[in-house]
């Protein structure tokens, strides 16, 4: 499989989305976090999401932050956030075509259609970057069965987007609460959309992969669509108010790490016995980092250019 080098760091554009309270905007700033006390990022003052905005300002981008994920490699990590979709115990899948979702979808056939008006230009910029969507984590509750507004999300994210499942609030519930619902959901999402598809998009020439590699490429996949939706846990932060300077990290035997701190213990979202963070950062930063970029350009929005393209002919002979 190729992975991208470059000079400069590739674009790596991650968004979030999901329905109302589920955490998308804490879970955004635990990734960063979590990356800078990992000492992935280059500048670990930047573990803080600053927004940049965006044309709609119910869509939060991100400034960029330079993340090392391999020797030679760096991406520049664009985080997105998006308006949580309206929900309520009497919704309907309908709610997903809701006012919120159009807005997510919107903004990524605009950086579709951002890529093919410069794509089309006789000369172009040669310092456009990439600021396509390049995976949508979705954010699940822990509940079960799938309520059909998230169901209905994700099946129409899925059209324009490589989506990854993810169960929020994994603290929140009891270990065979945790497999009883993965369980569940994990056959719900196989019922609906590819399941990590996207992680071979950047296979080598005829769609294989090198005799040495496949191995241990099919035992990952194997592994990592098992695991679907993740399990995630949304650090804790200083709140407002508090004083200034206040650590956003704990301290358990004497080393610092990242979680929430109950009567009973604390959690550490990077320990693998308390939830699955470590396994999506492998999964984006590492394993399907060249697939997401692949699927992401030469299948997503190479079938949304056609779709344009056929339209536009389709009014010229109107």
């Amino acid at each position: 499989m190729v992975r991208p080098r470059r000079k400069v760091a590739t674009p790596l554009n991650i968004m979030v989305c999901g329905r109302e309270g589920v955490g998308k905007s804490v879970f955004l700033r635990t990734l960063l976090a979590s990356l800078a006390l990992n000492g992935k990022l280059v500048d670990a003052t930047q573990a803080t999401p600053v927004p940049i905005g965006s044309a709609d300002t119910r869509i939060k981008v991100h400034q960029p932050v330079d993340v090392d994920v391999a020797p030679g490699l760096r991406v520049a990590l664009t985080l997105i956030d998006t308006p949580g979709l309206p929900y309520s115990a009497s919704a309907t899948g309908d709610a997903a075509q809701s006012a919120e979702m159009a807005t997510v979808v919107g903004y990524i056939e605009s950086q579709f259609e951002r890529f093919l008006i410069e794509e089309l230009k006789v000369k172009r910029n040669a310092k456009s970057h990439d600021t396509m969507v390049h995976a949508v984590l979705y954010l699940l509750p822990p509940m079960v069965p799938f309520h059909p507004v998230d169901l209905a999300a994700i099946q129409t994210l899925s059209v324009r987007a490589n989506v990854i499942p993810l169960l929020a609030h994994a603290d929140s519930i009891t270990n065979r609460q945790l497999e009883t619902i993965k369980a569940a959901l994990y056959k719900t999402l196989a019922d609906t959309m590819p399941l990590l598809d996207f992680a071979t998009a950047d296979m080598d020439g005829d769609g294989t992969i090198d005799d040495e590699e496949e191995e241990q490429f099919v035992a990952e996949m194997a592994e990592l669509k098992g695991a679907l939706p993740l399990t995630v846990i949304g650090a804790e932060f200083p709140l407002p108010g508090q004083p200034k300077g206040a650590s956003e990290y704990l301290e358990i035997d004497g080393k610092k790490v990242l979680g929430r701190a109950y009567k009973w213990g604390a959690v550490n979202v990077d320990d693998p016995e308390h939830c699955e963070l470590h396994r999506l950062k492998f999964l984006i930063f590492d394993f399907a980092l060249p697939g997401l970029l692949a699927s992401t350009k030469n299948i997503l929005y190479e079938s949304y250019r056609t779709e344009r393209l056929m339209a536009h002919a389709g009014g010229k002979q109107a």
